[in-house]
């Protein structure tokens, strides 16, 4: 059981490192470490009425909002809602919370990694000859005084399905269901999504598995130290 809780130490503490070193990263959602209690339907119960059960440790992601953050640049955009931005990557489509895009050369709104940001029509991209553009709540993008591209917001039934794909980039998986359009989900021109990581309780919270991980390492050395004045015992001749 110690070398099991101390193993479990060690994965929560490499969990919480990764959170808190993405604190500053636009639309970054932590991760937590649930313990799942599996019982044995197979198992006979014991004096108490209870079985056997194993436990998992399952690693969950949590989907809630971060703050807005205004930055005034006519390029970040934050989602006041559920929902994603929708992103072309060399591995496929993607998706994302971190609204901090850019124009690149030809004029088309991109990730700061390069990935193309997915409108209705495709990539979105903006006339150069137009000289003001801004985009509306609902994301379509208004050039001069014309409307052009919507852009794509979508969710999904089980958003904790999908798959991290690096720090803020998202594929769908038969758990996650397929994209549908994200309801009633603001689109916020001049700012982004920060990290929804609580910064004061995830320090607190790596205080304490350090404690506990370095409680852990004194009982497996207990056990080791009694191992092996039993082995030296045996060894030694009467």
């Amino acid at each position: 059981m110690a070398t099991y809780m101390g193993v479990r130490a060690s994965k929560e503490l490499e969990l919480l490192s990764h959170n808190l070193a993405n604190t500053n990263t636009p639309g970054f959602k932590q991760e937590l470490l649930y313990l799942w209690r599996v019982d044995s339907p197979a198992e006979s119960t014991d004096p108490l009425g209870q079985r056997q059960a194993a436990y998992l440790n399952v690693r969950s992601l949590d989907m809630t909002q971060g703050n807005l953050h205004q930055t005034g640049n006519d390029t970040d955009f934050a989602l006041d809602g559920p929902g994603f931005f929708k992103v072309q990557t060399p591995q496929g489509i993607r998706y994302t919370r971190n609204g901090m895009f850019r124009l690149n050369k030809d004029w088309q709104l991109s990730t700061q990694e390069g990935y193309l940001v997915q409108g209705k029509n495709g990539p979105i991209t903006l006339n150069p000859s137009d000289q003001n553009y801004y985009m509306d709540l609902e994301g379509g993008i208004h050039m001069d005084k014309s409307l052009g591209d919507q852009m794509l917001v979508v969710d999904f039934a089980n958003p904790q399905g999908l798959a991290r794909q690096g720090h803020c980039l998202y594929a769908a998986t038969p758990a996650s269901g397929q994209e549908t359009p994200a309801q009633a989900t603001k689109v916020r021109e001049g700012e982004i999504e920060e990290s929804n990581l609580d910064t004061t309780a995830e320090m607190v919270q790596l205080v304490n598995i350090q404690r506990t991980f370095e409680a852990y390492l004194k009982v497996l050395d207990t056990f080791a130290a009694k191992d092996q004045k039993i082995i030296n015992e045996i060894g030694t001749p009467v």
